[in-house]
């Protein structure tokens, strides 16, 4: 004990503030603490030269370019290097949720911004309250510049680590010095409650330690008692020495160290739950980031046909983006008022994208040919009367009506879309393809009730990141041929699988592997589970939720489509358990005609409490290993029922055997365009729908009997589903391009018939082999007009692959390590170089 308290250990002692811009409070509550926070901590600091303030989120100076005078005080206080800027985020967000895009942009913003407007950039990534954090996150720290790392949770009773200091490597071999702090904050009055707490925390063999101090959470930082009372405390010899100082020095401390061990794992688990609550910020912040991306693509391509690239617009729309990624936000832990205010500002970002990424589309179709022959302009009437009498009667867009559809994604897809035609009412209609050859097409409900707008369906085959042009015309439909998919009200099946139906429990009996002749299924497969979930809102204190307290029963089967493209089942459900507690669903299941996906959209109207919903499909599969989606990348977990976080998929593997006994390999993934936990025991896996405990429910508070409590994801929700059956691994069956293409449909655009120096088919990226690396993002570079071209290696295998920008004149190779992402910028003139997440 006297070891621990000797005075030749030195504790950095360092001021601290940790502020929730949005928690128990909404963002107004947030800057006016911001605010205080800030002009308190300037005044310590002026009386206490030697003392340092640290303070992350870049999103929180920039509330303050309100207040000029104090923003100038606190980069002098920089310069002088009693402030120090830390974290290089734009905020600190949830880590297991926000993509790794998205993640790559909180450090491209947030440190730009501390450059410019501090005076200099963060060398240390700080999350102190985020609850989880991937594995991955070391190399995404890296390429912004963050060599250092501080933490807090997950905490010792959650996670045992080696030393609270050492070196954290993720996959690819990245590693960042990292620190998993005893407390964030500390008692007003006397700091040394907080340092005997801390001296046992300490590794033996750090002779330099850390310490925070500073009223935290609500905001407030040092105050003038606790300074005292460290001063009091270091003047005793019954403490360490106590030394005022930044965090960098204390990492500058243990920087050269070679005796700190390495962690090469996730730092999971702390609140479970928060991946699951609150359904609608989830899907904002997915449909938000989706959107982003495609809309930066588009404009990048259009830059190159006349279009402005809208940067400003942009980086706005990703602000609004990355602040409600903040933990208490995403995670779904903040109070009814906060998601108001959220889902004001991730519409308003999704509104931005829609909105740039259809000026882009509209600049680039307007350079298409899309005439059906070569007729010269001047014979085309862009709008016309095909034609009328009183039974039928068609307008077209001058040579039928000609449909360019765009795939955002950085590789081929072939993909069924719909289009709805106005003034279309003649029962003649045939689709053709850019080479005028006629595409099997079927009708199917349009969203109006108006006569005349028919709606098509077809199958879609566009190249990577590219355009084709198809053309509905008058004239008689194309013949489907004989076979390829088939639907009655219990079986669905195509080429390539064989589903079977339980119409009195609306589940899935089979799943069945025509090409092998092996069922997937062990059980009832896409079924809705209801668990028992009496948790807080963070899930406090569970490791999982599979306490089956029921399942929604069938009340109908209905064959909903029944045509050459797609066939569909919509199962409707009930789920009662008193008069205050009930649910109904609607599930439509799809097979299509020339594409291997099964798709699932699942709408729920969720009147139930303290309880959750689970879609499950339990597999027939021995040895199963699960796989889940991370941020740039993904994780092997145990396959033990306990509740993870994941992103757009999950994976299980293992061997099936047939009817003769023999083992073959197979494997399933569940892909879904806005949820994030999910759970695998043995081959059974089920993605998490919603959870409904209280907003804003912290554990050890109790509800009281009597109070009227507002419950989380009341009401209707849809979330879309896809399952990719595989015969070998899940890399190999292109499960994160396919999670992708869920997450970002093809654009369909109603073109006129004009002639066009571009041709009706073409791609802007190819990469080759497709398989090999993951294209993410392409935008235009935040200096200069170069884009920025990022990609990362999903397999965890060595990658090579040539990368072709035609528009830039740019061809070249990549080589990428396992798990690596790369980014490249390409001049106008198609100089390629590499650069980090700070385009450097």
């Amino acid at each position: 004990m006297q070891e621990k308290r000797s005075k030749d250990l030195t504790f950095i002692m360092v001021g601290h503030a940790h502020i929730d811009p949005v928690w128990l409070w909404d963002w107004r509550e947030g800057y006016e603490t911001v605010k205080a926070t800030f002009r308190s901590a300037l005044d310590r600091l002026r009386e206490n030269p030697e003392m340092v303030f640290i303070h992350s989120s870049a999103a929180h100076y920039a509330w303050m370019e309100n207040h000029p005078e104090m923003l100038a005080e606190i980069r002098e206080a920089v310069a002088r290097g009693q402030w120090e800027p830390v974290g290089g985020w734009w905020v600190e967000p949830d880590a297991n949720i926000p993509s790794g895009e998205a993640l790559a942009r909180q450090g491209l913003y947030g440190q730009r911004y501390f450059e410019r407007v501090l005076g200099r950039r963060a060398r240390i990534a700080f999350l102190p309250d985020t609850f989880g954090h991937p594995g991955t996150l070391p190399q995404l720290f890296r390429q912004a510049g963050l060599e250092y790392f501080a933490f807090m949770r997950p905490g010792a009773s959650e996670l045992d680590l080696p030393s609270n200091l050492f070196r954290w490597r993720s996959p690819d071999g990245s590693e960042v010095l990292a620190v998993r702090v005893e407390s964030y904050s500390t008692n007003p009055v006397y700091v040394q409650m907080s340092l005997e707490r801390n001296l046992h925390w300490r590794p033996e063999d750090a002779r330099v330690w850390v310490h925070l101090f500073g009223v935290g959470n609500h905001g407030g930082g040092p105050t003038r008692r606790a300074i005292a009372s460290i001063r009091e405390a270091n003047a005793s010899p019954d403490w360490p020495t106590l030394r005022f100082g930044s965090l960098e020095s204390f990492f500058a401390a243990h920087a050269g160290r070679t005796d700190v061990p390495v962690w090469a794992g996730e730092l999971q688990h702390h609140a479970r739950g928060c991946y699951s609550a609150h359904s609608g910020i989830k899907a904002w912040n997915r449909q938000a980031e989706s959107a982003l991306l495609a809309a930066e693509r588009w404009a990048a391509v259009a830059s190159f046909y006349g279009l402005a690239y809208p940067g400003e617009r942009l980086e706005h729309a990703w602000r609004l983006l990355l602040f409600n990624q903040f933990h208490d936000i995403l995670a779904g832990s903040a109070i009814p008022a906060a998601y108001a205010d959220a889902q004001r500002e991730l519409d308003e970002a999704s509104a931005v994208a829609d909105r740039t990424g259809y000026a882009a589309l509209q600049v680039i179709a307007q350079r298409i040919d899309t005439r059906r022959g070569a007729r010269p302009a001047a014979e085309i009437e862009p709008i016309r009367r095909v034609r009328w009498s009183p039974e039928s009667w068609t307008v077209d867009l001058g040579d039928g009506t000609p449909v360019v559809v765009f795939n955002p994604s950085p590789w081929p897809r072939t993909e069924v879309v719909a289009v709805e035609l106005n003034e279309w009412g003649a029962e003649d209609l045939k689709v053709l393809d850019d080479q005028e050859r006629p595409v099997v097409h079927q009708l199917g409900r349009p969203d109006s009730v108006t006569t005349a707008r028919p709606r098509v369906l077809f199958t879609a085959e566009v190249p990577a990141l590219g355009y084709r042009v198809y053309r509905v015309v008058d004239e008689p439909a194309a013949t489907a041929p004989e076979g390829g998919l088939s639907a009655s009200q219990e079986v669905l099946e195509n080429r390539w699988w064989r589903l079977e139906l339980n119409p009195a429990t609306g589940a899935l009996k089979g799943l069945w592997d025509k090409s092998r002749g092996l069922q997937l299924l062990a059980g009832a497969g896409a079924r809705l589970l209801v668990v028992e979930d009496p948790s807080d809102t963070w899930g406090h204190g569970v490791t999982a939720l599979r306490h089956e307290a029921g399942a929604f029963a069938c009340t109908r089967v209905e064959l909903l489509e029944d045509g050459p493209v797609r066939a569909t089942w919509r199962i409707s459900y009930r789920w009662t358990a008193g008069a205050d507690a009930y649910a109904t669903a609607q599930q439509e299941i799809s097979l299509f005609r020339d594409t291997p996906g099964i798709e699932g959209r699942l709408t729920v109207d969720w009147h139930d409490r303290h309880r959750a919903l689970k879609l499950a499909f339990p597999l027939a599969l021995d040895e199963a290993r699960a796989t889940f989606s991370v941020p740039y990348g993904h994780a092997v977990r145990p396959a033990d029922g306990q509740e993870e976080p994941l992103q757009q998929w999950m994976d299980v593997t293992g061997f099936v055997r047939d009817a003769r006994g023999a083992r073959h390999a197979a494997g399933v993934a569940l892909l879904n365009d806005g949820k994030y936990a999910g759970d695998v025991l043995g081959g059974e896996m089920r993605l998490t729908i919603l959870r409904s405990p209280v907003y804003a429910h912290h554990d050890p508070s109790r509800l009281e009997q009597g109070v009227q409590y507002h419950y989380q994801d009341q009401g209707e929700q849809t979330v879309r589903w896809r399952l990719v059956p595989h015969a070998g691994s899940w890399v190999d069956a292109g499960v994160v391009r396919a999670a992708h293409d869920l997450n970002a449909p093809l654009a369909v655009i109603r073109e006129y018939a004009h002639p066009g120096d571009l041709p009706k088919v073409a791609g802007f990226v190819t990469v080759d082999p497709p398989d090999q690396v993951v294209v993410t993002a392409l935008k235009q570079a935040e200096e200069g007009d170069d884009l920025i071209l990022r990609l990362y290696e999903p397999a965890g295998r060595p990658a090579r692959a040539r990368i072709s920008v035609p528009l830039a004149q740019a061809a070249f190779a990549v080589e990428a390590g396992p798990h690596q992402v790369k980014t490249y910028r390409i001049s106008r003139a198609g100089e390629v170089r590499e650069v980090n997440f700070l385009e450097e």
